[in-house]
C-alpha cells in the first residue's frame, strides 16, 4: 500500500512528534521543499533511531540539524572523492590502454579476436566472445554518433583502443581487463604494485563507489547499505594500521569507507592522496563532529572505519607496505 502524500508542515510535526527538535521551522520547510524528505531525513536517521515500535523515535536530544549535518556530511563526501575516483579511472583506462595496444596492435579488426585473450577454458572463451560482440555492436551504434569514431573509421578505417575507450564505461573497460591474457593483466597490475587479482579486485570496489558517487547515492556507510558488500582482499596495508580483528578476519577496512581509502592509495599520486585525507579528516573530524550532540561522534567514524590513527594512510609507502 503506498504512503499518502504529506505536506511539508506535517512532515515537520511527524519529525517533532517523533522526539526531534525542530528550533528553525523556516530552515526546515526550505530543506524539506528542496531537498526532499526521503533524501535528508530517511536516507540519513538511522544513526538517531533510538527504537523503531511502533514508529521511529528519535533518541533524547536528536535536532533536525543533526540529521541535516549528516546529509550534507554524504554529499561532501562524494564531492570530496568523485574526483579523485574519475582520477583514477583515467589511469587505469591508460595503462590497460598502453600494454594491451603494445601488445596486441591498434587495428580492432585484429585485436578484437579470441586470441588477443584469454580462451583458456570454456567459460572464458564465452566471456571473451560475449565482450568481443558487444564491443562491435558499440563501435557501430557510435560509429555515426561520435567524432572520434567516426573519424577514424572513415579515414583510417579502423579503431585504436585509445579511441573505442572514449565509448567504454568504467565497468566495461574493467569487464574488458577481466577477459585479458594473464601477462598483460598481471604487466599492468604491477604497474599499481599489485598482482592481477587484486588489482581486478580493488577496481571492481572502486567501480561501485564510483556510480554511487555520480548517482548521488549515499556512500558514508556502504558497509551496512548491501546485504553483503564484496570486501577487498586483505593487503599490508591492513597490518600496517593496526586494524583489529575478530573470528572473521579485520574488523574495518574491508567494505567501508575505510577500504575505499585503502583501495584508492595504490592508484593515486602522494600529493592528490594526501590532499583527499586531509579534506576528508577536515569534513568528519572538523565540521562534523562539532555538530553532533546526542550521538557520540565516534558512532559515524565507526560505521564508516574511520577509527584509531587512520590519517596515517596518507604517509605509509605503499611499494613497501601495499604490496601483495
Amino acid at each position: 500500500m503506498q504512503k499518502p502524500f504529506k505536506p511539508i508542515d506535517e512532515q515537520i510535526k511527524i519529525l517533532q512528534s517523533r522526539n526531534v527538535l525542530v528550533t528553525n521551522i523556516n530552515l526546515a520547510r526550505r530543506v524539506l521543499q528542496y531537498e526532499n524528505y526521503y533524501y535528508v531525513i530517511n536516507g540519513y536517521k538511522d544513526p538517531f533511531i533510538n527504537s523503531t515500535i511502533p514508529n521511529d523515535f528519535y533518541r533524547p536530544g536528536t535536532t533536525f540539524l543533526e540529521i541535516l549535518s549528516l546529509y550534507s556530511f554524504d554529499r561532501r563526501l562524494r564531492e570530496i572523492i568523485l574526483p579523485e575516483l574519475l582520477r583514477i579511472e583515467h589511469c587505469v583506462k591508460a595503462r590497460i590502454i598502453d600494454i594491451f595496444s603494445e601488445r596486441h596492435g591498434n587495428n580492432h579488426t585484429s585485436y578484437l579476436r579470441p586470441d588477443s585473450f584469454n580462451t583458456s577454458n570454456f567459460e572464458n572463451f564465452t566471456r571473451v566472445n560475449t565482450l568481443i560482440f558487444e564491443l562491435l555492436r558499440l563501435i557501430d551504434k557510435q560509429k555515426n554518433r561520435h567524432n572520434a569514431i567516426h573519424h577514424y573509421l572513415n579515414k583510417y578505417g579502423f579503431i585504436p583502443l585509445w579511441v573505442l575507450s572514449k565509448v567504454m564505461t568504467f565497468g566495461k573497460l574493467n569487464s574488458f581487463y577481466g577477459c585479458m591474457l594473464l601477462q598483460d593483466k598481471t604487466a599492468v597490475a604491477h604497474s599499481f604494485h599489485l598482482e592481477a587479482d587484486t588489482f581486478k579486485a580493488l577496481v571492481d570496489f572502486l567501480a561501485v563507489f564510483r556510480n554511487k558517487c555520480a548517482h548521488g547515492e549515499r556512500i558514508y556507510c556502504h558497509s551496512k547499505d548491501q546485504p553483503s558488500p564484496r570486501p577487498i582482499p586483505n593487503l599490508p596495508l591492513h597490518d600496517a594500521l593496526n586494524i583489529p580483528k575478530n573470528e572473521k578476519g579485520y574488523k574495518f577496512g574491508k567494505r567501508d569507507i575505510l577500504a575505499l581509502l585503502i583501495a584508492m592509495k595504490f592508484f593515486l599520486q602522494p600529493n592528490h592522496y594526501q590532499k583527499l585525507i586531509r579534506r576528508i579528516d577536515f569534513a568528519l573530524n572538523k565540521k562534523l563532529s562539532k555538530r553532533l550532540s546526542s550521538i557520540p561522534p565516534d558512532n559515524i567514524r565507526h560505521i564508516m572505519g574511520l577509527l584509531n590513527d587512520w590519517t596515517k594512510l596518507a604517509s605509509i609507502n605503499i611499494s613497501q607496505k601495499g604490496r601483495r
